[in-house]
């Protein structure tokens, strides 16, 4: 009898290894997406700190957080739309942030700059980053005029500057943008964020298009382009380069875009087999502990 519960025992230990053993791969670039399969088995390391990065139920606009232990960072603000602001002080809330120590800006367009001051009201701000001039448009300058009376420290950061959370600086944030010509739109110029916590990375791709994801994908930044998650650029407003996509090969995109946007996306995506989440389905929460990346939803959109 003990000798049958002795086998069936290592039986079971043996089916559990290949899954767990896979995830814990550092190279493997294991993406655990609870959404789509809630009984994926994973597992952290216990004694682990973990990196999350929270994306609200916004749509056609920028918006997500990160946390590292007490540290917090804002990475966009969406509109200043009172439906936007709504589900972004949802999930602040829920997952209990009451200050942000950096706030960044990826590029001064309206449904990424404009929320700033909304949120700044309820979870404050240390510190304020921008990407472009203070003096860029009449956006920037009304934004940072609004920190800067309220005594928020404005620095504007570029290509190749580095920024770090924890305090050994376990999690480095690599900026990237290259103005390579002036005549570019804006969202062309856009900075991207590359995140790295151990081995696991996350790229915020800002609303690059056409001409700066080729050229990217053909001028390589620091350390290259490779991510486990991409956030799709643009909200999926405009189509992903197929050099961008192998450059960046992530196994997973999140999409901020709204459903009149997605039918192109959507149809890409499938058609390569690529999986993705939109982000106003649920707030969406992404954890890692530098060896894997768990996906799951904090809370799904209210039905109708």
């Amino acid at each position: 009898m003990l000798k049958r519960l002795f086998i069936a025992a290592i039986a079971m230990l043996l089916l559990l290894v290949p899954a767990l053993s896979l995830c814990e791969a550092p190279d493997a670039g294991c993406v655990i997406n609870l959404i789509e399969n809630p009984d994926a088995q994973y597992a952290f390391d216990p004694d682990a700190q973990l990196l999350e990065i929270i994306f609200p139920r916004i749509f056609s606009s920028d918006c997500s957080f990160i946390r590292f232990g007490e540290e917090t960072m804002l990475i966009d603000s969406s509109t200043e739309s009172e439906e936007m602001h709504a589900r972004i002080r949802e999930a602040i809330e829920l997952v209990g942030i009451d200050h942000f120590d950096i706030a960044y800006n990826s590029h001064p367009h309206r449904d990424h700059i404009m929320g700033f001051p909304i949120i700044h009201e309820y979870a404050p701000f240390k510190k304020f980053l921008i990407t472009f001039p203070a003096d860029f448009d009449w956006r920037m300058r009304k934004i940072v005029r609004i920190m800067e009376d309220d005594g928020v420290p404005v620095e504007q950061i570029g290509d190749g500057d580095h920024l770090s959370l924890g305090a050994n600086g376990e999690v480095s944030i690599r900026m990237i943008q290259r103005n390579v010509n002036p005549s570019w739109p804006v969202n062309d110029r856009s900075a991207m964020l590359f995140i790295t916590y151990g081995d696991r990375t996350f790229l915020m791709s800002g609303d690059n298009e056409s001409r700066s994801q080729k050229y990217f994908a053909e001028t390589l930044p620091e350390g290259s382009l490779k991510a486990d998650i991409l956030k799709y650029p643009h909200h999926g407003h405009a189509p992903m380069m197929v050099e961008f996509r192998a450059a960046v090969d992530p196994q997973l995109c999140i999409t901020t875009g709204a459903a009149n946007v997605m039918k192109d996306m959507k149809k890409h995506f499938e058609e390569i087999g690529m999986p993705y989440l939109i982000a106003y389905q649920g707030i969406t929460r992404m954890r890692t502990d530098g060896k894997i990346w768990v996906v799951d939803r904090l809370q799904d959109a209210p039905t109708e």
